[in-house]
């Protein structure tokens, strides 16, 4: 796999001490996976808003969806299986196509209906390859964790004290896949409001703690008692912001669904230990509080809250995922 992913920055916080700047193992299958995932999200946004008649909004996700086919998926789908690969380029070129030849308030009935049956083409063809191409990846991986030189890799590792002695969980991809998924959901819904500072990075959280009331903890901060008037500038106070990028944050919205079917269709079933049962009932309540508050169009901090204080750490403890200090 050609791909690189990017570490996922995470703070563990105790009612003492702060800890900043975890990092997930980079994982090259779950990157591409979660990229998959971040495609599917962007053809459904282009149906979604062709029904709806926002033209401008379609093209923008049928934008999206080109470039992150192209970008993320292309080569590598290509390797696995270039029928699928082949087809999907097709489909994602023509929906693109048609739907930048619409124009806003000007698209004959005729124009709209052929591009809704594209994407509705596109879409039943993702959904029909993505579980083989899943499947494919999968694979892929256990065969490189199963060769000759990672074995010996692990000896050494253990031989020194340095393995990852985590379960079975963490030899998944998908939990990983969910953290990056999750990341591009921040990303997302930063860009939706133009915020000035990273929002996949807690130590920004953090910062803005300390700035708005040093005697007060972040978790009382980050409850609505901060004062806006204290905030750096670019950062978006606890009063709503009104939204300068629908499109990203429509992809936002669409990316934190996606995060509750992997939860309950790839991460739930991997958990059969009762003594993590809280925590995978503490990770499926972060995710609903974090559907909510995009609905809701909650605050970018809120959002960072939610992500980095009540997902994060459950998704951690449920999996066992090894988490490198930067």
């Amino acid at each position: 796999m050609a791909l690189y992913n990017e570490p996922i920055k995470h703070i563990v916080t105790t009612s003492t001490q702060i800890v900043y700047a975890h990092n997930f193992p980079p994982n090259d299958y779950s990157k591409f996976i979660a990229s998959l995932d971040q495609f599917q999200v962007e053809s459904n946004l282009i149906k979604e808003n062709l029904v709806n008649n926002n033209i401008s909004l379609a093209q923008k996700h049928a934008n999206e969806a080109n470039s992150i086919y192209y970008w993320d998926l292309l080569v590598d789908i290509v390797k696995q299986n270039k029928t699928i690969g082949d087809e999907l380029k097709v489909g994602i070129g023509d929906l693109r196509n048609s739907t930048l030849s619409l124009s806003e308030g000007k698209a004959t009935e005729a124009l709209r209906q052929q591009a809704i049956q594209q994407s509705d083409k596109l879409v039943n063809l993702i959904n029909s390859s993505a579980d083989k191409i899943i499947t494919d990846a999968a694979a892929l991986r256990q065969t490189e964790s199963s060769d000759p030189f990672s074995q010996i890799s692990g000896f050494f590792a253990n031989l020194f004290g340095t393995a990852n002695n985590s379960n079975d969980t963490s030899n998944s991809i998908h939990p990983i896949r969910f953290a990056d998924l999750l990341d591009n959901v921040l990303r997302n819904y930063g860009d939706a409001y133009n915020v000035k500072f990273d929002m996949t990075d807690m130590a920004n959280m953090a910062n803005i703690a300390s700035t708005n009331d040093t005697s007060s903890t972040m978790s009382h901060n980050m409850t609505g008692n901060m004062n806006s008037g204290a905030m750096h500038d670019g950062m978006v106070s606890e009063n709503n912001e009104p939204i300068v990028n629908m499109a990203n944050y429509q992809s936002a919205d669409g990316m934190a669904k996606e995060l509750m079917q992997i939860y309950s269709k790839e991460l739930k079933p991997l958990i059969s230990n009762e003594d993590k049962s809280g925590q995978i009932s503490d990770l499926e309540n972060g995710i609903r509080h974090l559907i909510t508050s995009i609905e809701n169009k909650d605050t970018p901090l809120q959002i960072m809250n939610i992500v980095h204080t009540q997902i994060h750490p459950p998704l951690i403890q449920a999996f066992n995922l090894q988490i490198i200090s930067s």
